[in-house]
């Protein structure tokens, strides 16, 4: 999963609150899975699962404390030391005997010192509220969203930090949205911030590509990545293109300005050729892609000779364009 938790508002989050429309905002994510995934139990400690071939997804869940020291912290509270805060003096004493035999009698002793100042901050028990858009192919996109709202006004990130940390916990993700968005809105756009990354060697742009999805060292998805990314790369793109968001589990090899090949490394999946307009293109869900008039992309199944038909498909746009 990664990070567990923050000990600030990361900058690139700071920047996407101060760009956000309206005042109020809530910590999110949106995050894709497959339903395999979700039998696994990925997502089990937030009540998610497939019951007789149905996906359950229920409309919110209390983090359990297994989760992290956040998702503790949110069932049962903790005392906080406030190092924020001017020092105060504490004096308490001690019962000692006079001249050093209790038989004489006793007399207090107190000492006074300064010291930091706490605070009992009581479990909140927030929950974090879910929404659902199933896609095709047994996949799903779930947004999450920490029950809480947040102003802009608000100079303390203090509570910021503890609700990005506690869905950091739960999802692996945090994100930022306004809170007068639907759930329903927000999972139907699918706005993306790409990064393009220039082709280098055949290892290190399969290095590279492994960090930004995490994929570890070996096993099964390892397989997948190098034998996908393989292709692409073997078909001499002039970038490797990551999507952050919206379409963010894929990676994109760009062969021309208009002519961008995305690919999911997750296994049962098919890669998108597209040819025109493919910023705008990308934007749109999978659904809204299969759903529409089929221009100006070509999908090709992970199928038997698809590694053919990605090579013609891929030769045959490039030489249109010069």
């Amino acid at each position: 999963m990664g990070k567990k938790s923050f000990r600030k508002v990361p900058d690139a989050l700071r920047a996407k609150i101060a760009q956000l429309a309206g005042d109020s905002y809530q910590v999110g994510a949106r995050r894709h899975y497959s339903v395999g995934d979700v039998e696994a139990g990925a997502l089990s400690h937030m009540g998610i699962g497939v019951e007789n071939g149905s996906l359950e997804v229920p409309t919110e869940a209390l983090p359990p404390g297994n989760r992290g020291r956040f998702s503790r912290w949110n069932l049962a509270g903790r005392v906080v030391r406030r190092a924020d805060l001017p020092k105060v003096e504490r004096t308490w004493g001690i019962e000692t005997p006079n001249f050093g035999d209790w038989s004489k009698g006793s007399h207090t002793i107190n000492f006074t010192r300064l010291v930091y100042q706490t605070e009992i901050a009581f479990g909140q028990q927030i929950p974090i509220v879910m929404g659902v858009d199933h896609q095709p192919n047994g996949e799903v996109d779930i947004a999450f969203r920490v029950d809480q709202t947040f102003s802009r006004k608000d100079t303390s990130d203090r509570d910021l930090i503890f609700a990005l940390s506690l869905l950091q916990e739960n999802v692996g993700a945090v994100d930022v949205v306004e809170s007068a968005r639907t759930t329903s809105d927000w999972l139907a756009t699918m706005p993306v911030d790409w990064e393009f990354l220039p082709v280098g060697s055949r290892d290190d742009m399969l290095a590279e590509v492994a960090r930004h999805v995490g994929a570890g060292s070996s096993g099964e998805r390892k397989g997948a990545l190098e034998e996908r990314m393989g292709a692409l790369l073997d078909l001499s793109p002039i970038n490797l293109v990551y999507g952050m968001s919206g379409f963010q589990r894929y990676l994109g090899a760009q062969f021309t300005s208009d002519l961008v090949v995305f690919e999911n490394v997750q296994y049962g999946n098919a890669l998108y050729v597209m040819y025109e307009r493919w910023e705008e293109l990308s934007k749109k869900s999978r659904i809204e892609l299969l759903a529409g008039p089929g221009r100006g992309f070509e999908r090709i199944p992970h199928r038997r000779g698809w590694e053919g038909r990605l090579r013609y498909a891929v030769n045959s746009r490039r030489n249109e364009s010069e």
